[in-house]
């Protein structure tokens, strides 16, 4: 009985925790469910509100602080523009030539910066005075086909005391001014994009003496961009047969070059391509990509081939073809062939055509030399 009674209480008592612990769930579950509630609700304004902060960033979009819209802003700035090309001018910089300057100095024009260096003088027994041997590198995309140098030579500047400063203020910088002999001439040398010209000015100096500085700016008057009669490299592809043994060219606005495929290996990252590529100008080509498209071998057309049927080898020829990019792996010296390497992603099989474009990033124009 005792016994009886003992299961009795043990039963109403763990239903009594069951229902204790059901109640304690219930209200964790009821509290979590209005917190989610409320994590909801203000997301639902969060968004709202960047939603409101978009649309009305989205309609005032160009408009200034004092209202005025993007487009009128814009046409104040093309509105001033020939003002500030009328003072381009003053932005032609001095450069400082010395016979026995080391390197090469910088030449600050309306085109941008040139490199300049005197490679000697010798005296001109035929007119007297000196001919002056200069050097100017052209690094950038445009042939300066005439221009002409305006400056002033003479002795060296005059040694100054400490603290002194070198301005017109300066009673020994005025008077070793008035010592110099200006000159002008105007030169019809093309200086050619990416490349070393050099060319000799005459001073008629009575002595090497007077000539231990001189110094000039260059006020370019005619200059082109320099492009191929083809176009640039842009919109301008070159078809590649990779079992092909001989060269393609490849048109870019820095020139034609020529693009040879040595070898194709299959790799566990795709198809290695081991080329040549021949760069003839005179700069080097720190860094460049291929890219296009890459597919199967051009399919040829039988004896017994209709048009239809080629034709429509043709478009699924033209379906498999696989975009890419490729860097090529080193840089591409001047005046000469350069073995480089590709990597394609795609099954050897799939990589004997390339339908692709050169796009050069970097270029350096090499230093000059003594010679």
């Amino acid at each position: 009985m005792i016994s009886s009674l003992q299961r009795t209480l043990t039963l109403l008592l763990m239903a009594g925790a069951l229902t204790g612990c059901d109640k304690d769930l219930q209200e964790r579950v009821d509290r979590l469910e209005a917190e989610l509630r409320g994590v909801r609700s203000d997301t639902r304004d969060e968004v709202e509100e960047l939603k409101a902060r978009v649309i009305a960033a989205e309609t005032s979009v160009g408009v200034s602080a004092d209202g005025r819209s993007f487009d009128e802003r814009i046409a104040d700035l093309e509105g001033s523009l020939s003002q500030v090309i009328a003072m381009k001018g003053a932005t032609n910089n001095m450069v400082y030539l010395r016979p026995n300057l080391q390197g090469h100095a910088p030449l600050l024009t309306d085109h941008g910066t040139f490199l300049v260096r005197m490679e000697g003088m010798d005296l001109n027994l035929t007119q007297g005075g000196y001919t002056v041997h200069l050097n100017i590198g052209n690094p950038h995309a445009v042939a300066v086909e005439q221009f002409t140098l305006t400056g002033d030579y003479g002795g060296g500047t005059p040694e100054l005391d400490e603290g002194e400063e070198y301005t017109l203020n300066n009673p020994k910088i005025r008077a070793w001014q008035e010592t110099l002999t200006p000159f002008e001439t105007r030169i019809s040398r093309t200086l050619e994009p990416f490349s070393w010209t050099p060319f000799d000015i005459e001073l008629p100096a009575d002595s090497r003496d007077q000539l231990e500085m001189i110094r000039f700016s260059m006020n370019i008057e005619n200059a082109r961009l320099k492009r191929q009669d083809s176009g640039s490299g842009n919109g301008t592809f070159s078809h590649i047969q990779v079992d092909s043994e001989g060269a393609s060219v490849l048109r870019t606005d820095y020139g034609a070059f020529l693009i040879s495929v040595k070898k194709s290996e299959q790799t566990e990252l795709g198809t290695k391509l081991t080329l040549e590529i021949g760069n003839p100008y005179g700069f080097t080509i720190n860094q460049c990509r291929l890219v296009g498209d890459h597919g199967p071998a051009l399919p040829k057309r039988g004896e017994q081939e209709s048009s239809d049927e080629y034709n429509e080898k043709m478009r699924a020829w033209s379906a498999a073809l696989q975009p890419f990019e490729a860097m090529v792996s080193s840089k591409v010296a001047n005046f000469r062939w350069n073995r480089t390497t590709i990597l394609i992603p795609g099954e050897l099989d799939q990589v004997k055509f390339l339908r692709c474009q050169l796009w050069v990033e970097d270029v350096t124009l090499p230093a000059a030399t003594d010679n």
